[in-house]
């Protein structure tokens, strides 16, 4: 009985999606009632979601054929686990808050773009985020892997009369079928050796290891192309800044989310894990990915498309946990690699939220602006105290100070990633895990300086354009969107043992936990509790020494005085242009880091025509290239565009060549056949 409700909440929830787009798009002649039924139904839709994942955390197993096909392998079926409802939370607190946070932002499409379309498209993609994570079979799974593809292509470009928009929708496109592509070889390959594209039975315990590893490598560029993976993140820098922004926040929150739920779902659920390789490229990929993004994030003054690099950093977090974790499977170390899954997954449910929190923000600040130059900004933590109050939390948040959650997850990786360098196996191994420690710390203090450049630069000093001076407060809907997600990122900071619960129940569902439940698990609940505990000291330190650090301030300077006084500025008025840009603040990372970056500067010398030793002016050009696809994607687009001058010569347009070649072709096959 309490699984069919569970089943009933969770058919439910897609169906209120699905119903609320319909209705959306019905009602669209009546903008007052389209809005109202889209809104309502996302609401109740994300507050079912979430409920019925609640649930699944203690339910059995369960799966159900919606659908029969005209063959088995087309049936639709539907899955649930612990596992699934890990992910399934997620999907509906972010697009619970999200909503909210839209019912605001979307009004700013209203009188120039269909608002019916663009609430239509968000209940949809809704759903297909939801409908990916309770597939149970590769069908279902890959239909709708693709109807998320495309809702999302058709989102991102929702303003397509700009450039920006039919560029990024373009490569997004693209790339995202160039995953499924990989992912189509994967499941048939799982296919042909267990016999069932039915989920529940794709066990490959006795698949061989060279069928393994192929998908293996299928399925780490399937997914980790969807997931924004280097080097196959070309997409993700493009597409995030082009769509709307609470679009933004559920594509990097969720969408890229369940590429990591489907790449565990094949290598740890299906494959069991395999040799210790696997966990190298996951692990030294990640890092790549980590390192990569956080540096073209800190050269990026596009507050979007910084946001979305920062994606590719946590995400190459998120991939340095699961390599840490397949690498401690096979050595046949369960306990550490529970650890650094479970680190992987607190990292991924934490990215969820402040990152959502800090799109949102984003949002707030060009739906008033109408810029998302940072070095145009400034000064707006006096026009939008609220929201600059928001984005500080999201930004100490993603920054891992302690004690809001973006600590716990790296805390945890960080001891992960201790526990392999010292695991003492061999000599190899030791030198990866201290060189991932390097690469962690190394990433924090980038991310730290790049969420203080961004803030400062942003919400700081002095207005830097007409549009920052005259900036006011966003509406109340996004704010309480913000506020939530600011209240959750504290909570789950102070308070995360519910969170352990939540990802130890989800692992258990991942790797078999009845097995290995006694042995696997007991002494990792011992290292949650350990968790727990450091956590509850860290945050009786932060306040003990706070209030230490305010008696002696109080005991040697007394009672102080606070004069206000202008900033000094040499003799001269304080100008906006005196101020710090977010170009500026980064030059030192971008000189350090140019061997990586290969940055190129110009300066154009604006010359009087008539007399050309008078300057008018000067102007001053740096760029970033982009690195990856300078140097890989476009050589390869090259050769193809070559080749394919090639074999155009042979289309001339006269229909006598065609059967010459149908002729030839004809012979040539007579021939083979006839041997």
């Amino acid at each position: 009985m309490a699984e069919s409700y569970r089943w009933l909440i969770l058919l439910g929830a897609l169906g209120l999606f699905a119903g609320g787009a319909a209705s959306a798009l019905l009602f669209a002649r009546i903008p007052k009632l389209s809005d109202w039924l889209a809104h309502v139904c996302a609401l109740l839709g994300n507050v079912a979601l979430m409920a019925g994942a609640i649930i699944g955390f203690s339910a059995k197993p369960g799966q159900a054929v919606l659908f029969h096909g005209a063959f088995t392998f087309t049936d639709i079926v539907v899955r649930q686990s612990a596992f699934a409802a890990f992910f399934l939370f997620m999907t509906g607190a972010i697009g619970l808050l999200v909503s909210i946070y839209a019912i605001g932002y979307a009004a700013e499409y209203r009188g120039r773009k269909s608002l019916a379309l663009l609430n239509a498209g968000t209940l949809l993609f809704l759903m297909a985020m939801a409908w990916v994570v309770l597939s149970g079979n590769v069908f279902t799974f890959l239909l709708a892997w693709e109807t998320m593809s495309i809702v999302s292509y058709f989102l991102v470009m929702y303003e397509h009369e700009q450039d920006e928009a039919q560029k990024a929708g373009f490569v997004y496109v693209v790339m995202t079928h160039i995953g499924t592509a990989f992912l189509m070889i994967a499941f048939f390959l799982l296919q042909h050796y267990t016999g069932s594209f039915d989920f529940a039975r794709m066990n490959a315990a006795n698949m061989p290891i060279v069928a393994k590893s192929w998908v293996f490598i299928f399925a780490f560029i399937g997914f980790g192309t969807k997931a924004g993976l280097v080097p196959l993140h070309i997409w993700l820098p493009r597409a995030h800044p082009a769509a709307p922004s609470h679009i933004s926040a559920l594509m990097s929150g969720v969408m890229i989310k369940t590429a990591i739920y489907g790449f565990l779902l094949v290598v740890v659920q299906f494959l069991h894990a395999g040799p210790v390789w696997w966990g190298i490229v996951a692990l030294t990929l990640g890092a790549v990915s980590a390192l990569f993004g956080v540096l073209h994030a800190l050269n990026d003054i596009d507050m979007k498309r910084m946001l979305a690099y920062s994606s590719i950093e946590n995400i190459g977090l998120m991939f340095m946990g699961i390599g840490t974790a397949l690498i401690f499977c096979s050595l046949r170390q369960p306990v550490p690699a529970a650890l650094a899954l479970m680190a992987a997954l607190i990292h991924a449910m934490n990215h969820a939220f402040f990152k959502s929190l800090l799109f949102m923000g984003a949002g707030a600040v060009l739906s008033v602006t109408h810029t998302k130059n940072m070095n145009l900004l400034g000064g707006l933590i006096r026009r939008m105290p609220q929201t600059a109050l928001f984005v500080l939390f999201g930004s100490l948040s993603i920054a891992a100070l302690p004690p809001l959650n973006g600590f716990v997850g790296e805390w945890m990786l960080f001891q992960s990633m201790f526990a392999l360098g010292f695991s003492g196996t061999n000599i190899g191994l030791h030198m990866l895990g201290i060189l991932a420690v390097a690469v962690l710390a190394i990433t924090g203090a980038l991310v730290a300086m790049l969420f203080v450049r961004a803030f400062a630069t942003s919400f700081l000093a002095l207005p830097r354009s007409e549009a920052a001076e005259e900036a006011c407060e966003a509406p109340l809907t996004m704010r309480t969107g913000m506020a939530l997600a600011t209240a959750v990122c504290l909570m789950l900071g102070v308070f995360p043992f519910a969170a352990f619960g939540a990802v130890r129940s989800s692992i258990q569902a991942l790797t078999g936990a009845d097995a290995l439940a006694p042995n696997l698990f007991s002494p990792l609940f011992m290292a949650s509790g350990s968790s727990k505990a450091a956590m509850g000291t860290i945050a009786a330190v932060l306040i003990v020494c706070s209030g230490i650090a305010w008696l002696i301030a109080r005991i040697i300077g007394g009672k102080t005085k606070t004069t206000s006084v202008d900033t000094w500025a040499c003799t001269n008025t304080l100008e906006p242009r005196m101020t710090y840009t977010a170009s500026g603040y980064s030059k030192p990372v971008r000189v350090a880091s140019r061997f990586l970056l290969k940055p190129s500067r110009r300066l154009i010398v604006d010359r009087n025509p008539k007399s050309p030793y008078f300057i008018r002016g000067y102007t001053y050009i740096s760029r970033i290239p982009l690195v990856v696809e300078e140097f890989a994607y476009r050589p390869v687009m090259h050769l193809l565009v070559a080749g394919a001058r090639i074999f155009r010569k042979i289309q001339n347009g006269q229909v006598q060549s065609y059967l010459v070649y149908l002729f030839a072709t004809l012979v040539i096959v007579l021939f083979f056949t006839m041997r």
